[in-house]
């Protein structure tokens, strides 16, 4: 496997990771990847299902599946965002390939995506722009709030999306500024978090996920990678901190490049990794 940039779960239980195979974070790439970046895998056993999207990407990063399966995909190359069917036929391409702009039609490195059931959704963008845009189910712009800093409404790299426990409230990793921030649907501000910031967990926010619970799961991770101050952290629904992996703590695993995190319907955790181009899976410890 390439840098593992993104992990999702499908209705059906199954693991799709969104890789780099045979390239890093290169932006400025344009040969696109011959080998499939798109993986179906087995939860149970680890076992590849299926692969697509050969000379299709240039820098993948960010995936979401819908309730109908549907595949939706970030490329912080191509400036782009996609929606592909399961087995990967191409259902909505949005942004002008290789054209960074802030506006309705174009983005710059998006990041992630969140789907409201009636099929509209929300992109993070990202690395360069500093927003959350809002698009109905057809890649319609409706709306985005956001702009480049550290105060309420404001971001440096919102890097991941999710939903609040209600479903939806508007959950954005804010990552250069280590915070968690939660706005309503329309963009307005309601909280933030900045636990990451505390001595033991100080590290940037790389992605969010929401557990049926209402519980939060946040990866966390330093710019130096330091496996001391890398891993996951639980929050309740009162968003005080319940839980953590890794972190350095003797017989966790050594997490070391978090970059995004999925939950599987039995609660199981998926944590990607770039550094360490894997994906691992976290058994909950019930009572």
């Amino acid at each position: 496997m390439g840098e593992a940039a993104g992990v999702a779960v499908d209705t059906n239980g199954h693991v799709f990771v969104f890789h780099r195979p045979g390239r890093g974070f290169e932006p400025l790439a344009t040969t696109k990847l011959s080998n499939p970046p798109v993986l179906e895998i087995d939860a149970e056993s680890g076992k590849l299902i299926n692969s697509w999207g050969a000379n299709t990407f240039l820098v993948p990063h960010g995936i979401t599946i819908d309730q109908a399966n549907n595949v939706f995909l970030t490329d912080v190359g191509l400036q782009q965002v996609f929606k592909f069917t399961h087995d990967g036929r191409p259902l909505l391409v949005l942004g002008e390939p290789g054209v960074g702009r802030w506006d309705a039609t174009h983005f710059n490195q998006p990041t992630d995506i969140a789907i409201r059931p009636d099929g509209s959704f929300y992109v993070s963008d990202g690395y360069i722009n500093s927003r959350v845009a809002l698009f109905d189910k057809s890649g319609k712009w409706l709306q985005e709030w956001g702009k480049k800093g550290s105060g309420q409404e404001e971001f440096s790299t919102p890097h991941g999306l999710s939903f609040g426990p209600n479903g939806i409230d508007v959950l954005v990793a804010d990552r250069e500024n280590s915070r968690l921030q939660l706005f309503d649907h329309v963009g307005t501000f309601r909280r933030q978090w900045s636990g990451a910031k505390d001595a033991k967990t100080t590290g940037r926010i790389f992605c969010v996920a929401i557990a049926a619970d209402g519980s939060i799961f946040l990866g966390i991770r330093r710019a130096d990678y330091d496996n001391e101050h890398t891993g996951v952290l639980k929050l309740d629904r009162n968003w005080n901190i319940v839980a953590s992996i890794g972190f350095g703590r003797p017989g966790d695993p050594v997490f070391n490049a978090v970059h995004d995190i999925a939950l599987g319907r039995d609660g199981s955790i998926y944590v990607a990794e770039t550094r360490t181009k894997r994906v691992v899976k976290v058994r909950p410890v019930l009572p």
